[in-house]
């Protein structure tokens, strides 16, 4: 994994979820251990959709757990493009 992205994407995050970045453990459950909901999950990736320019279908959001699986689909999807 790219590690500036990784630190970028984990910058977004904390932005959103208001957690400072040195909280947030990228293996952490977003939503049991983070506490983020729909709408702030929603928030996430409307801010990575216009730094990176990607757009994830809804049914793939609901996939994702963790940081890491938002650095490992925003790599992905930066690959299709």
């Amino acid at each position: 994994m790219d590690d500036k992205m990784r630190t970028e994407i984990v910058a977004v995050v904390s932005r959103v979820i208001k957690v400072p970045v040195d909280q947030i453990d990228p293996n952490a459950n977003l939503f049991y251990d983070l506490g983020v909901d729909s709408l702030l999950g929603v928030e996430i990736f409307a801010a990575l959709d216009k730094k990176y320019g990607i757009n994830v279908p809804e049914e793939k959001l609901r996939t994702i757990k963790t940081v890491n699986a938002v650095v490992s689909l925003v790599e992905s999807y930066q690959k299709k493009t």
